[in-house]
């Protein structure tokens, strides 16, 4: 007698009659499919996510040392003569007053910048630098450098400028009326060779020629000192800067001696002597620390959806606006800080 096998099993024929699969072996291979659909989506989810912080960090980065060399090269080239004037000024801005171009539009009254009341003066005297908060709009510089030119006509003299650093909060293109898209950013203003001839070197307290009008402040113009145009911008997401200016002490175990800011409530610098004379009340300084805060490009999207009205991000339970602006600013921002020698000339 012989043995056959068993006759193999036949798939389930479909309703057109060609083999199909079973409802086992469809639910399966569902469930294989959902498995690997979700693994691909939370691999690609957390790639994206640390591109996304890895590109906002270093975009912060590059900013940062960009600003850092750029102050590096002014102060380097810094210029003063000893005849009372004020060569170099530094105003630790209280509030947003100092240009009128600070533009809050649509923004939750609370939620912007703290002002002194918040904290915002913290340690700018004293204590780590990194840590230093320099007021509402940070630290207002302005002095006289050297213009790098290749000398090949006027227009690229190398030749004495009046340069100057500061922070408004406003939008990012020339249609400040129209756009939604409002940071903080970092101005950099340079008067041209020939309306810092006309203007003079000095930088007063009051009257300057360095702040005419806010309608007259043009690229180049004296009066862009202190009314900056959207083309000075050298970056962007600047949320404060700083300035800690000494003068060499031998008497002292650092070697130098801090003349701004000596204490939280010194807001305002002029220097108008070499160090070198005995007892100067205001000496140049010949060294200066300088600090920037830049926030990462995820830091400047978090802060602009706490700051908008309606605010698409709100204040933790238990934290004021205030501590709240700071917590997101500390935790998605880069500190950059430089230790600068002016090897100032007279002029």
């Amino acid at each position: 007698m012989t043995l056959r096998p068993p006759p193999l099993r036949r798939r389930a024929r479909s309703f057109f009659g060609a083999r199909g699969f079973t409802l086992v072996e469809v639910l399966v291979a569902t469930t294989i499919t959902v498995v690997v659909a979700g693994f691909i989506v939370i691999v690609v989810s957390n790639v994206s996510g640390f591109w996304s912080r890895t590109s906002g960090t270093a975009s912060a980065e590059g900013q940062g040392r960009f600003i850092i060399e750029q102050l590096t090269l002014d102060l380097q080239s810094a210029l003063y003569h000893d005849d009372g004037k004020t060569w170099l000024a530094a105003n630790v801005l209280a509030n947003t007053n100092n240009t009128g171009l600070w533009n809050t539009t649509g923004t939750t009254a609370s939620a912007i910048k703290p002002n002194n009341a918040g904290g915002s003066l913290q340690g700018i005297a004293i204590g780590a630098l990194a840590d230093a908060r320099f007021g509402v709009a940070g630290t207002w510089l302005r002095f006289f450098t050297t213009k790098r030119g290749s000398n090949a006509s006027l227009a690229t003299a190398s030749a004495p400028v009046a340069v100057s650093y500061q922070i408004v909060r406003r939008a990012t293109s020339g249609n400040e009326a129209r756009s939604t898209d409002r940071r903080y950013l970092l101005h950099r203003s340079e008067v041209t060779p020939a309306n810092t001839l006309t203007a003079g070197f000095d930088f007063p307290a009051t009257n300057s020629p360095y702040a005419p009008g806010r309608n007259t402040a043009t690229v180049g113009s004296a009066a862009e000192v202190r009314y900056p145009t959207i083309n000075s911008v050298i970056a962007e997401n600047v949320v404060d800067f700083g300035v800690r200016l000494y003068v060499r002490d031998t008497s002292l175990a650092s070697g130098l001696r801090q003349v701004f800011p000596t204490t939280n409530a010194t807001l305002a610098y002029e220097a108008k002597s070499p160090a070198s004379v005995p007892a100067a009340a205001a000496p140049f300084p010949e060294v200066a620390d300088v600090v920037i805060r830049v926030l990462t490009d995820e830091g400047a999207r978090i802060l602009a959806g706490y700051e908008a009205s309606p605010q698409r991000v709100t204040a933790p339970t238990g934290r004021t606006a205030q501590q709240a602006w700071w917590d997101i600013v500390l935790a998605n921002s880069r500190v950059f800080t430089r230790r600068i020698v002016i090897n100032s000339r007279t002029l």
